[in-house]
């Protein structure tokens, strides 16, 4: 029976140790991930603010942009000739890295994905305004355009229309008022799959989808 007794004992001590060490790493990989996000959140806080963007758009060059998400690549031609001030802010910024580590914090199902703001809130920007750009090209699926608050307040904000956008809500996009400035040339899949993440009561994801960073193709 001493011996029974022994091993029963050996055994409740062992048992003992393995629950704790689950308990411990549990909760070393929840205050990892809170961590995590706490800096995320902080980096993006401490995001550089300008007075105006610098002018770094090359006459002659053909400019594309790769975007790339944690739920993959998005790439942009970038309509420099068409909507030079709106272009050139987008390499600006994202010559800035101003855009790595922000979220799509919008997402309307049929509708538009939209990102840019380092608060994640809808309402953040670069710390200034730009003016808006006239082009007689029309919003179609995948079209890239400036969000904003009103007239010519574009800052740093901006949306992609679904695959499927309704001819409805093609026609609540005037590109008059809301600056058309790309289009997605590959990357469709990764639009799509970005359109229909769950989100909130507010439009936000649920699980965020980053802009890792955006790469600049020069031709």
């Amino acid at each position: 029976m001493g011996a029974v007794g022994d091993a029963v004992k050996d055994n409740k001590k062992i048992l003992l140790l393995v629950v704790g060490l689950l308990v411990v790493s549990v909760a070393g990989l929840y205050f990892t991930k809170n961590n995590m996000n706490t800096n995320l959140t902080s980096d993006l806080l401490k995001k550089k603010s300008y007075t105006q963007a610098q002018d770094v758009l090359v006459g002659g060059v053909d400019y594309r942009a790769i975007i790339k998400t944690n739920l993959g690549n998005i790439e942009i031609d970038l309509l420099e000739d068409e909507t030079p001030l709106a272009v050139n802010n987008f390499l600006f910024l994202a010559g800035e890295k101003f855009y790595d580590g922000v979220t799509f914090h919008r997402v309307v199902e049929g509708f538009v994905i939209q990102a840019g703001d380092p608060t994640g809130k809808g309402t953040g920007g670069p710390g200034y305004a730009f003016k808006d750009e006239d082009t007689e090209r029309q919003y179609e699926a995948y079209s890239v355009g400036m969000a904003n608050s009103g007239t010519n307040t574009n800052g740093s904000q901006f949306f992609i229309t679904a695959g499927n956008i309704s001819e409805g809500n093609l026609d609540s996009l005037n590109s008059r008022v809301y600056t058309l400035f790309g289009k997605v040339v590959d990357g469709f899949a990764v639009v799509d799959s970005i359109g229909r993440v769950e989100v909130d009561g507010d439009d936000k994801p649920v699980n965020s989808v980053v802009i890792e960073s955006i790469q600049i193709v020069e031709n």
